[in-house]
């Protein structure tokens, strides 16, 4: 772990990728805390010029109360950064993985700011392309941030250069069936994946989450998920109509922005 990027001190690493590393760190210029993205060193250095451009130039673009806030950028290939505002929380990962208890109706509102967030960017002109729990973080004050925007990953690559190595390194659990099929994805392949992380967040389980990749891939194709009652005692109807139409394999049939997709998890959630 580095211990000084430019101006910042290194406190803590929060998570390490094959693509970046996200860190605890103090501006040293002013005292202030950030949170500090590290683009890896080990990949080619246009690939981190790509990366760190494409999430630079989303985060600049995108001034939103649930999206991270961009402070500044800088560096060179082996040393490129992007500094955000601090994210002390935790990811919806970490929620998950430890099966932490938490109420429907606050489930709900955590994933209808995304939902915001996503719609938000949307109109913006900008994809997320990868959603997942990891890069969901709740505040301690209980404000949704979601960060990651446009990193160009396994699903950005030219159709027929998927392998599934790429997908086991990435743990990409989300993408919507027509990035797994490398066929022209729009807004709505975000929707699928919100509505796979809202899934997991009420399950505990990924919706298809089976060990072995193809098996995975093959599920987001052409699988429907395990009922929610499965996992979740008596879960509302409307709750279950509401995931169906998320997960919905033709993008068509899906939600046709995160905006109606938010308000109607809000009204679900006050109907509670």
């Amino acid at each position: 772990m580095p211990r000084q990027v430019g101006h910042y001190q290194i406190l803590e690493r929060v998570y390490e990728t094959r693509w970046e590393d996200l860190y605890h760190a103090c501006d040293n210029r002013n005292g202030k805390r950030v949170s500090l993205k590290i683009i890896s060193s080990t990949l080619p250095a246009r690939e981190q010029e790509r990366l760190f451009v494409n999430e630079r130039d989303a985060l600049k673009a995108l001034s939103h109360p649930n999206i991270v806030r961009f402070l500044e950028a800088g560096g060179e290939a082996g040393h490129f950064h992007i500094a955000v505002e601090p994210l002390d929380g935790v990811n919806l990962r970490t929620v998950i993985e430890e099966k932490r208890p938490m109420p429907l109706k606050q489930k709900l509102e955590i994933t209808a700011q995304v939902a915001d967030a996503l719609d938000f960017a949307h109109k913006a002109g900008v994809l997320h392309r990868t959603l997942m729990p990891r890069e969901i973080v709740l505040l301690n004050g209980g404000q949704v941030k979601l960060h990651g925007f446009h990193l160009r990953r396994v699903f950005d690559l030219p159709p027929g250069q998927h392998t599934p190595t790429q997908y086991f390194i990435a743990k990409l659990r989300y993408p919507a069936p027509e990035q797994v099929k490398g066929e022209a994805a729009d807004h709505r392949a975000d929707i699928f994946s919100l509505g796979a992380v809202l899934y997991e967040l009420l399950c505990y389980m990924p919706p298809f989450g089976e060990p072995n990749i193809a098996t995975v891939l093959m599920k987001i194709v052409a699988a429907a998920p395990e009922p929610l009652a499965t996992y979740v005692p008596n879960p509302p109807a409307a709750l279950v109509a509401l995931l169906d139409k998320a997960l919905a394999k033709k993008a068509d049939d899906r939600y046709q922005t995160a905006g109606e997709m938010s308000k109607e998890l809000r009204a679900l959630a006050q109907s509670l």
